[in-house]
């Protein structure tokens, strides 16, 4: 199995329905190629701007990942895109998600606003695939079903 986490930051702020067929078009085309993951958007403050920034791991055949991700690093939605780790693991970590989904509002997570300050190149220097802060972040929601 193959695992890849990127971050990026969002064109606008997503409204609820853009952002639910975002998940859909997502888990559709996760379904197809065998794919499974999760997907974050995170809304508020970070640094001087109030934007929104998605996080997302792929999980599944290298090949795969790597195709679906060329054709996300082209979508309109957001910009910047950085991978943050990528590489071989030995067991799915989102097994029976073909698109996992949280939205987070730092207003209402005040805890979590210092984690989104985080510069992208100091979250690649942190540990292996997988080891990382970010990636443990993701799989928190799957550990609270």
């Amino acid at each position: 199995m193959y695992s890849l986490l990127y971050l990026s930051v969002a064109t606008k702020l997503m409204q609820q329905e853009e952002l639910q067929e975002i998940l859909e078009q997502s888990r559709i085309s996760n379904k197809d190629h065998q794919l499974t993951g999760c997907l974050a958007y995170i809304e508020g403050r970070i640094k001087q701007d109030y934007h929104g920034r998605f996080i997302q791991v792929l999980e599944g055949v290298e090949e795969d990942v790597l195709n679906v991700f060329e054709r996300i690093k082209r979508d309109y939605r957001h910009k910047e895109v950085t991978v943050i780790k990528q590489g071989l693991i030995a067991n799915r970590y989102f097994k029976s998600w073909d698109m996992g989904f949280e939205k987070i509002v730092l207003d209402s997570n005040s805890n979590l606003k210092g984690f989104f300050q985080l510069e992208p190149e100091l979250l690649m220097q942190d540990g292996d695939i997988n080891n990382n802060i970010l990636l443990d972040f993701m799989k928190s929601f799957y550990k609270q079903l």
